[in-house]
């Protein structure tokens, strides 16, 4: 670090060289015109990402990060701003978001960097602007003779051009979020990407986008299995803030474990697993013996289990993986195994294949505890059933006299004798446990019925597994 910094203060006391090799360089680009967007040192994968940038080889990117990986203000803000005053000398750039708000935000932000970043207005401006497009975020550097324009997914871009040129970068940051929700609305959003936004170019266009772990049927992962089988040319590349083996791939932001539960404690399990660990598998930070268990409460039975179910998957994830990890770009990745996520993460072996006993003893045991959480749900049940009728009897007793004193009252009453006289076993007491057990058989006889008609269990509020 302290090389860089003094080769850093050589170059920036060196204009000349200075423009020189920001202009060829991403890398050096960020560090002496953009440093103030880079609170932490730039971590490998975050090298990697410049490294794509500078490749023109790579033509279509698609990049999953975790959220906070600063891949926006890299895959973005750096590359469109570098990719108009550096070396690619691109002259109308196109940037397309979910929704008009997030389109606005990122135009600002460049905006931003034209008109008050002082360091770069000296060294690769003027920036004169067209102020007739200011209202349609779109921003002409009349002196670069190029455009950026900044749009949402829904607007009208059919044969967009900038006087004799056709878009020459374009990049999708967050298309989708977990708003689009069912299959079809990601159809649309897929077949708008293919038949509306990578016809905006030409061959020499490059298209980024961005975007993070959604679904299985989310539009990165499409991207990602057209490339996989060659359906699309590109490369992507995945980068979640803990590896295959839970090692760290931003140390210089969360310096130690501490650092990383803290964050997991704000976030959802779900929200956790998807934006953080960039993967469909189910583990976690948490420790189960941190862990303690509610045999009443379904979504700590559920947790419970979710992680001893985790557990057993990390256990053979190593023998029965079935994707290969990505290769890294840069020496500073190779320390680094990290898979792209993948729905189904396990082979599943034939039986005249080497694996496939490892794989039934995997399949075995999860079964195993798959049946003990539905049993632990079933004695879940049961046991509030029992506290509910507690409750009710309970609720039903006549205060503020013992039941045993009413009965000795109405036993010496001459005018009950008779009653007494011709029921002398049924109490009060006995009456009332009949009417608790009546009430719970036919409870009993409605759920079985619902079960039979495949409803959901109404004292649970959610789904139930029988």
């Amino acid at each position: 670090m302290e090389n860089l910094e003094k080769i850093l203060n050589q170059i920036k006391d060196n204009h000349r060289v200075k423009q020189r090799v920001a202009f060829e360089e991403p890398f050096w680009f960020s560090l002496l015109y953009l440093q103030h967007h880079f609170t932490y040192s730039l971590a490998p994968f975050q090298l990697e990402m410049l490294r794509l940038l500078k490749k023109p080889e790579y033509d279509f990117i698609a990049v999953m990060a975790f959220r906070e990986s600063g891949k926006s203000t890299i895959m973005n803000l750096t590359n469109v701003l570098w990719s108009i005053l550096g070396k690619p000398q691109k002259k109308f750039v196109i940037i397309v978001s979910k929704t008009q708000e997030q389109a606005k935000n990122h135009f600002l932000n460049i905006k931003a960097e034209l008109e008050n970043n002082e360091t770069l207005k000296s060294d690769f401006g003027p920036f004169v602007e067209n102020e007739d497009d200011m209202k349609r975020l779109s921003l002409e550097l009349v002196y670069h003779g190029s455009k950026i324009m900044s749009v949402h997914i829904d607007q009208s871009i059919r044969g967009l051009k900038y006087g004799l040129h056709r878009p020459d970068l374009i990049i999708c940051d967050d298309l989708e979020d977990t708003s689009v929700s069912n299959r079809k609305e990601r159809d649309l959003l897929y077949n708008r990407f293919s038949k509306e936004i990578i016809p905006l170019g030409s061959g020499k266009t490059r298209v980024v986008i961005l975007g993070n772990l959604l679904s299985e049927n989310s539009l990165m992962m499409r991207l990602k299995d057209d490339i996989e089988k060659e359906k699309l040319i590109g490369i992507f590349r995945v980068y979640p803030l803990l590896d295959d083996y839970r090692n760290n791939l931003w140390q210089e932001k969360f310096k130690d474990l501490d650092a990383i539960k803290k964050l997991r404690t704000k976030l959802s399990t779900e929200a956790w697993v998807r934006e953080y660990l960039l993967t469909f598998d189910d583990y976690f930070l948490e420790e189960m013996d941190d862990l303690k268990i509610d045999e009443t409460n379904d979504q700590m039975i559920s947790k419970w289990y979710h992680l001893k179910i985790a557990g057993l998957r990390n256990t053979y994830r190593e023998k029965l993986k079935s994707d290969m990890p990505q290769k890294s770009l840069i020496y500073q990745m190779e320390k680094y195994v990290i898979s792209a996520p993948n729905a189904d993460s396990f082979i599943h072996p034939e039986k005249e294949e080497l694996l496939h006993e490892v794989y039934q003893e995997y399949v075995e045991k999860e079964k195993k505890l798959i049946d003990e959480l539905h049993q632990a749900f079933k004695r879940a049940r049961r046991i509030r059933g029992l506290d509910q009728a507690n409750k009710e009897r309970t609720e039903i007793r006549l205060p503020p006299q013992d039941i045993s004193s009413i009965l000795t009252e109405e036993k010496h009453d001459p005018e009950n004798m008779e009653k007494w006289d011709d029921d002398p076993e049924y109490t009060a007491s006995e009456k009332l446990n009949e009417e608790i057990s009546i009430t719970q058989q036919k409870r009993k006889a409605k759920m079985e019925r619902m079960k039979e008609a495949g409803y959901w269990d109404p004292e649970r509020g959610n789904s139930v597994i029988y």
